[in-house]
């Protein structure tokens, strides 16, 4: 069971994680260490009907050891959809150390909100959170909370899903699912690292009990970049969809005929390709138009999750979420005879599907365009067309026209390239001036875009700065971000504080510059989490450092680095550094070559040995006097 307080902010209800994630900001969702907390009881009991909605009973108990779990589970939040899920808290007490216990008042201890989103993607729902307060509560004592969820209907006829994962971060110590369902429904389970206890029939029902409890080594540490708790860990899956095409064919069927042209589509694409005859230029025009014309608004009320508005009514509001996306991108392709189908991905940290076949996971939708082999996103904004962010990159993703397991390219110098040039004068008082220019090619330069395009100048500045641990005076500027298909480029140029001591002698190497991306990032990670016991997500852009360094006329370089070139697999390094009198030039290129976004410990670890040698290559100095 997916504790809520020590997941990250992402939390995804089974009614409004379909197809959009939901940010929380609320102070209970933060961080915990497993040290902290002990599950002593996660008691889980899903009753389904013959129509496929569930009533899901959960016991909670949890020990709290030390302040921070203190802090994280005074108060509980129970997430729900209020259209289509009621909620009744059963029970809730806090037990103190010495036996004693103290009841909630159900009436005045239990408080309703409705879910808070970030405003940077704005969405409107009837997600609610139901929190529980617990009485008097102290270091040592147990919490306990009993609740029910009930469906009142179901996103697809007839179907249900449940999905529970036990991260193995936390200390589980009796973890149990109760699956009830009618004897005559077929059910597809997936529960690894779960042990099956009972399975009966009895009185037209069928029952199956699934029990987890963390082994004797006790929970690992949290790591950063993890993959999704149904990556790494234990998890129940239960559905009675067939399989992952029958999934397909539902949500086919549920989005209807909602991207046939209108007039108003039709005159929009053919003027957009007006002249026009080559096919792929004809959807670049098409998706940059939709990418930038169309704000990104999510509407779940009802069947909003999965049941996407025409294309006409996204045409003339400009705004929707990721299936109005699609959905008006395919009616204007449609328009030009051009074949596309709606995919749904994982667009979190998930990137492998259950065995047992789970709609949940899917937490987005975009284009696949047969014709000509690439995926497409519009709600990406800045991303060049058939290029995807990292997020949708590297995933299985569902064809629901044809039911077909796909998979999205991973992120590699193919799809994602940057190059950066810097050029350091240094003064007497060792203060730089500094230009730089930067070309930025496929996903890597999503991100820049998006900042350039939304954040004001004087706020990239700043941050560039900061994060470089750097001081000084900076100008950025750059190319139209909302060009998509050619290279996005930024250049900059100011003064940093106090990059050398002079006069020498003394010696300089040169610090992370202010940018988006950079070698060092690589090997910290590199050499941070090599060897961690999960699998994680890690990036493979193609980086290019080129720096030109003058000193001070009245100076002389003594002695410059050495380069280096190494090979690991997937990894490749070089440097080069070059004196022509006062001026040092220097080359750094890291290849990496995953075919992956996936990388364990153990594949991090094999690549210690290079990430240490970029580590010193990037802290050799320059001499000088």
């Amino acid at each position: 069971m997916t504790i809520k307080h020590c997941r990250s902010a992402a939390l995804q209800s089974k009614w409004i994680a379909p197809l959009f994630v939901l940010t929380l900001l609320s102070p209970w969702f933060m961080p915990c260490h497993a040290a902290d907390v002990e599950i002593t009881q996660a008691q889980r009991v899903v009753t389904v009907d013959e129509s496929g909605r569930t009533t899901t009973h959960m016991t909670l108990k949890i020990n709290l050891s030390t302040e921070a779990a203190l802090q994280s589970f005074s108060q509980y939040p129970i997430d729900y959809n209020a259209e289509l899920q009621t909620v009744s808290v059963d029970a809730a007490e806090t037990i103190h150390a010495d036996g004693a216990h103290v009841f909630a008042n159900l009436q005045s201890a239990v408080f309703d909100r409705a879910a808070p989103v970030t405003v940077t993607a704005p969405q409107f729902s009837a997600m609610h959170l139901r929190i529980v307060a617990f009485p008097a509560v102290t270091k040592g004592d147990t919490v306990l909370l009993s609740y029910t969820v009930t469906d009142l209907d179901t996103l697809f006829p007839g179907k249900f899903t449940d999905l529970e994962a036990y991260p193995p971060t936390s200390d589980f110590r009796d973890a149990s699912v109760t699956l009830d369902t009618p004897a005559d429904m077929t059910v597809n389970i997936d529960a690894p690292g779960m042990q099956a206890q009972q399975d009966t029939l009895q009185g037209g029902r069928h029952v199956r009990v699934y029990h987890y409890h963390t082994a004797s080594s006790g929970p690992v540490a949290p790591q950063a970049n993890a993959l999704a708790w149904t990556d790494v860990g234990p998890y129940f899956v239960a559905t009675n969809f067939r399989d992952y095409a029958e999934i397909g064919q539902a949500y086919h069927a549920r989005s209807g005929e909602q991207d046939v042209p209108s007039a108003a589509v039709q005159e929009l694409a053919d003027s957009l390709t007006e002249g026009v005859t080559d096919r792929r230029e004809q959807a670049t025009r098409l998706y940059d138009w939709v990418s930038r014309n169309v704000r990104y608004v999510g509407v779940y009320i009802g069947a909003g999750p999965v049941v996407p508005r025409s294309a006409d009514v996204v045409l003339s509001g400009r705004y929707g979420d990721c299936k109005d996306h699609v959905t008006l991108f395919a009616a204007l392709l449609k328009a030009k005879d051009i074949e596309s189908h709606s995919v749904l991905v994982n667009s979190g940290n998930g990137y492998r599907l259950p065995n047992a076949p789970d709609f949940y996971l899917f937490s987005h939708t975009i284009t696949w365009l047969p014709e000509f082999k690439l995926f497409a996103d519009t709600t990406a904004g800045f991303a060049p067309f058939g290029t995807l962010t990292f997020d949708t990159s590297d995933k299985p993703a569902l064809d629901t026209a044809t039911g077909a397991i796909l998979h999205t390219p991973p992120q590699k110098a193919a799809n994602s390239r940057s190059s950066l040039d810097y050029a350091l004068n240094i003064d007497h008082d060792g203060d730089a001036y500094v230009t730089a220019h930067a070309e930025l090619s496929g996903q890597v330069s999503i991100g820049p875009r998006r900042t350039i395009s939304q954040l004001p100048r004087t706020r990239i500045e700043y941050e560039m700065l900061r994060r470089s641990g750097l001081t000084g005076a900076l100008h950025v500027t750059s190319t139209d971000p909302g060009e998509l298909e050619a290279p996005f480029t930024w250049s900059l140029s100011g003064k940093l504080d106090q990059l050398a001591i002079m006069p020498g002698p003394a010696a300089f190497a040169i610090p992370r510059m202010p940018g988006f991306d950079s070698i060092q990032g690589f090997a910290e990670t590199v050499l941070r989490q090599m060897n961690s016991p999960l699998d994680a997500a890690c990036s493979g852009t193609e980086l290019r450092e080129h720096y030109v360094v003058e000193i001070p006329g009245n100076a002389k370089i003594l002695a410059i680095p050495s380069g280096i070139s190494m090979d690991s697999g997937e990894i490749s390094y070089h440097s080069s550094y070059q004196q022509h009198d006062n001026t040092v030039e220097i080359d750094r290129v890291l290849e990496r070559r995953l075919t992956s976004n996936i990388c364990s410990g153990a594949k991090l670890a094999e690549w210690a040995g290079i990430a240490s040698a970029i580590s010193k290559d990037l802290k050799r100095q320059v001499l000088y006097k």
